[in-house]
């Protein structure tokens, strides 16, 4: 598997001041697609999904998004901020045209992507598992015991949810075993059967370890955003978005998929049956869907 080592990312020194965290995989020089990590997690995640995008032609750019691996936390921020770091780092690079892809939590940042950036720029975007807005009653009601604690805390304690972070980051850090069978008990069977494997485990405390290097201050309050009103609708999304959801996934239910799938308007979505969250042969698909979208 290819590997995205913690000290090689570099480090762009942003307009006010903040540095943003990226790493680069699959081909080099092929069509810039920048991948967006979990929640909590970090750009060592994007090794996952580095073969697919090779195999694809797609040169993979990982980044850490504010308060996780080296990116600088950035204070009161919303996902609309998210774009034009995106934008700042594709200037960097002098790219002009790109995809943007991710897993889980990256949801927020890929459609929010989506909704603002032009089109003749932002060519597509893929998804495993993205998480979707807990638009309604119902879509909260499915989600798993923990998903509805920390919902219910962003809308009524909003500042406690530092708090529930807090030992998850201290266990990433200094306690990995601890952390990777805490993470392992709480997936759905498929998932565990995944973590069996010895590489999918060792990167995934990796990630994990560098996605808590400041604390787990970015991870609370990315949280804490992802529970609440995101301040944009995701049915503003304007480019095709190619969307892979396990139906056994116990994070990103089928209740916030309908909904993704019925929202967003050029919408490729694909049930994956017997699949968990962490379904990251996935990807050979996805970037297969997104390729082919170029033209």
């Amino acid at each position: 598997m290819p590997s995205l080592p913690q000290d090689t990312a570099s480090l762009l020194l942003l307009s006010d001041g903040r540095y943003l965290a990226f790493s680069e995989a699959g081909q080099l020089d092929g069509f810039p697609v920048f991948y967006f990590h979990g929640t909590p997690s970090s750009h060592l995640e994007a090794g996952f999904a580095a073969d697919a995008a090779l195999e694809c032609g797609f040169r993979l750019i990982a980044t850490d998004r504010p308060g996780f691996g080296r990116s600088s936390f950035q204070k009161d921020r919303t996902f609309k901020h998210w774009p034009g770091d995106v934008l700042a780092l594709a200037e960097h690079l002098q790219i002009d045209q790109f995809g943007v892809a991710g897993h889980s939590g990256a949801g927020p940042h890929l459609f929010a992507c989506g909704a603002s950036i032009d089109p003749d720029r932002l060519r597509f975007i893929g998804a495993l598992g993205p998480w979707g807005p807990v638009a309604s009653p119902a879509i909260k009601a499915k989600l798993n015991r923990l998903d509805r604690m920390f919902a219910d805390l962003a809308q009524r304690m909003p500042w406690m949810m530092r708090a529930g972070f807090a030992p998850m980051g201290w266990a990433a850090r200094y306690w990995p075993g601890l952390f990777f069978r805490l993470l392992k008990n709480s997936v759905s069977q498929a998932d565990q059967v995944i973590l069996e494997r010895a590489d999918y485990a060792n990167r995934f405390r990796a990630m994990q370890a560098e996605a808590f290097r400041q604390g787990s201050r970015g991870a609370a309050h990315e949280a804490y955003l992802a529970y609440s009103d995101w301040g944009f609708d995701i049915a503003s999304v304007r480019v095709p978005t190619h969307v892979w959801l396990g139906d056994e996934d116990i994070f990103v239910t089928q209740a916030m998929g309908r909904h993704i799938g019925g929202t967003i308007p050029d919408v490729n979505f694909h049930w994956v049956d017997g699949a968990g969250h962490l379904n990251f042969d996935n990807w050979n698909d996805i970037f297969a869907a997104c390729r082919r979208s170029l033209g």
